[in-house]
This record gives structure tokens, sequence and C-alpha cells, in this order.
């Protein structure tokens, strides 16, 4: 977590859920390592927090703008409204403590800030989180997802890749969930660090290989299971590789695109040879779940 002489800035965007992935986009593009999203009931309010230094002014002017595009683009933007404000270190640090909370992601699968005292139930796995700067608690309807599909479609013993891990949610769970081994890969060296303390926090630091990368380089031998919660487009570039990528009936989860972008999303992977196997759902936003076929075609 950044010092707590830092000051960051608090930005608040009104807007329809229609426009909350790209401006997702640009806040994540602008620094922001993780987007808090509020369903209001006249909209989204996201939440993100940027460092409050001289490049805000000019943040701020590509976040207007990139509200204008998505107008443009015939994307509904509710009442657009841009709102910021300096905190300093710990009121940015309690702010943000404010969006992550017990979550309950499915029966018997439990998500819990590092700084809750969460008494598990009997039968539950809880993964005891901090996402420090690094995206992914839960709380985003995109990581929920994953989870549901490493829930339905991991198996024991699978090796597995965590495609732009954040905080190491994903390659956690699946540790959790009886995967042999887990290459979390980020292109991001702030997230990293804060993955490996919340693996060493979950007792399964060594069983996790955290790889700094863009997307996933060529592995010595093909993985089990690929999850990817990033964007649509990166999800589409990925897509071209994974054939190659999965074992025999290895199996992918992709998230971190609206509903409106699985036609593109189910294209790019059929046309890599895979079956779609199921679409996820919530809140607007979908994951792809997709198979490579056991017998070569």
């Amino acid at each position: 977590m950044p010092s707590q002489e830092s000051e960051f800035a608090e930005i608040t965007i009104l807007t329809h859920s229609e426009a909350a992935e790209g401006l997702s986009d640009v806040l994540f593009s602008l620094g922001a390592k993780g987007v808090a999203e509020e369903r209001r009931p006249v909209g989204v309010r996201l939440f993100a927090y940027l460092p409050s230094d001289d490049k805000l002014e000019e943040h701020m002017r590509a976040i207007r703008a990139r509200l204008t595009a998505l107008e443009k683009e015939g994307l509904r933007i509710g009442h657009g409204t841009v709102g910021v404000r300096t905190l300093g270190g710990q009121a940015w640090s309690d702010a943000w403590q404010d969006h992550f909370q017990v979550l309950n992601i499915a029966p018997g699968l439990v998500v819990a800030p590092s700084w809750e005292d969460y008494q598990p139930q009997p039968g539950e796995s809880v993964v005891i989180l901090d996402p420090g700067a690094a995206f992914g608690t839960g709380g985003h309807a995109t990581t929920r997802l994953c989870l549901r599909g490493l829930l339905s479609h991991l198996r024991p013993g699978d090796r597995v890749a965590d495609v732009g891990c954040g905080s190491g949610i994903l390659g956690i769970t699946a540790v959790m969930l009886g995967a042999s081994e887990v290459v979390a890969i980020d292109n991001d060296q702030s997230a990293l660090p804060v993955a490996q303390t919340n693996a060493r926090r979950n007792g399964v630091l060594g069983q996790i290989r955290f790889v700094e990368a863009d997307l996933l380089p060529d592995p010595s031998e093909p993985f089990d299971f690929i999850v990817c919660n990033i964007v649509a487009e990166e999800v589409i570039r990925l897509a071209e590789r994974l054939r190659a990528l999965l074992s025999r009936g290895g199996r992918f989860v992709g998230s971190g695109f609206f509903s409106t972008a699985v036609p593109r999303v189910e294209d790019a992977l059929a046309r890599a040879g895979l079956d779609i196997v199921e679409t996820l759902g919530e809140e607007g936003w979908a994951a792809c779940v997709a198979a490579r076929p056991q017998r070569g075609r």
C-alpha cells in the first residue's frame, strides 16, 4: 500500500452501466490499480484513486474526453458527472477499505479483508486478502465470475495460469481448490509483490510462481486451466494462442468485459479452435468459458 504521507485524488464518476467498462479502462491506463463500482438507483458510481500530482488535471481531461467519446459511440453515459477530492494517506486508506468487505462468493467460498477478524464456518474455504495497490478483491463482478468459473471447472491437480493476476485472488483460490501449480502473470511490477504477500498470508506461496510478463509467455508445458480477467481486447489477443497453451481438454475462463462484448470474444475463441462451454453473467458483465477439444480437429 502507498505510504501514509502520500496524497491521493479520489475520482468518482456517476454514469450509466453501459459506459462503466470504457471508463474503467481509461482509469486503469491513467494509473489506478483498482476501480470500485457501486450500483445506484440512477446508474453506477465508479471510484478510483490516483496520485494527486501535477498530472491530475491532465488525467481529469482524459476522463471527460472518454465520456464524450463513449457517448458519440452510442453508449449511454447517464449523468456523466465527474468528481474529485484530495485525500491524505490515512484518509485514502480508510476510504479504500470501505469498498472491500467480507464477500460470500459462492457456497463454501469466502473472500475476507486481512483487517477483518473473520471466523470461517465449517467447510468454508476463506481467501484472506489485502489488495494493496493491485486490482482484485472479489467485489467486482468480473472477479466473482472468474471465481465461479474456477469453482465449476477446475479439477484437482490442474496446472493453472492466472493471467493479469493483480492481487493474486484467482491463483490463490485455484490452489485452495486443488490446483497442483499456479503460474501468476502480471505486467505491473507493483502488483506482483502484493500477490506474493497475499499468497504467503494464505499459506500457498510455495505453490505459485510469479512472472512479470505481458499476457502469457510460452510455457515449458501446456496448462490445464487458464484464467484471464483483463479487458475484452486483451482476452481476444490471448485467444489466438490458447490452443497451443492449453492441454487437450484444458479449460479457459476469460472476463473483464460487458455482455455486449461476448459475441466478439466467443468468435475469437471459436476461431482459435476452442469449444464454447458456457457464458456467465452478472450485473451486465460477462465471462466466457471455453475448452480445447480432447481430440484434434
